[in-house]
């Protein structure tokens, strides 16, 4: 007699929510993005390179302008090694998790990771191997930052964000920017 075949249940994990600012007026202003997706990746030195993969995809998907697309690409892959070196010098196997949110013509890139530490620029020598990511984000991007979220009630803060808007134009007055 052939035994039954019962489904297995489906399970599909609820995505990581963006770790709210403390300092946000108003911690609705993820829902304000209509266009959103984000990556898990582990601390690998190959995750820079799938979030750039992820990124151009998605971008392509949402319709994104070139220069805009090309722009978030290098940004999310400098932003994400960042992330991915900050976690292997601490030696803790936490994920860095990305998050892109878009609407018409912006992109709003969120990268978290486990450690405290805020990124810095360098100045970099011109044959010098590091040290120029964050001078590649700031001219990229409309603006960026970063953010230490709230941790549980009474514990430290629950690592950092650093986020970067590009934008083709200024925003419009009055437009929020995290």
């Amino acid at each position: 007699m052939p035994a039954h075949r019962v489904p297995a249940p489906r399970f599909v994990p609820a995505p990581a929510p963006i770790p709210a600012d403390p300092a946000a007026t108003d911690h609705t202003w993820p829902d304000q993005w209509p266009l959103r997706t984000q990556l898990e990746l582990a601390p690998y030195d190959t995750a820079p390179g799938c979030a750039r993969a992820h990124a151009r995809a998605v971008l392509r998907e949402w319709g994104a302008d070139d220069d805009l697309a090309e722009a978030a690409e290098l940004v999310t892959s400098e932003l994400v090694t960042n992330a991915v070196a900050s976690e292997q010098h601490r030696g803790c196997p936490d994920p860095v998790r990305l998050w892109m949110l878009g609407d018409q013509g912006a992109v709003l890139l969120l990268i978290w990771d486990a450690t405290m530490p805020a990124p810095v620029r360098r100045a970099a020598t011109p044959d010098a191997e590091h040290g120029r990511g964050l001078t590649l984000v700031d001219a990229l991007s409309h603006r960026w930052g970063f953010y230490h979220p709230a941790g549980p009630p009474g514990g430290p803060p629950a690592g950092k964000v650093v986020w970067a808007l590009l934008r083709p134009e200024a925003p419009a007055p009055g437009q929020f920017i995290p």
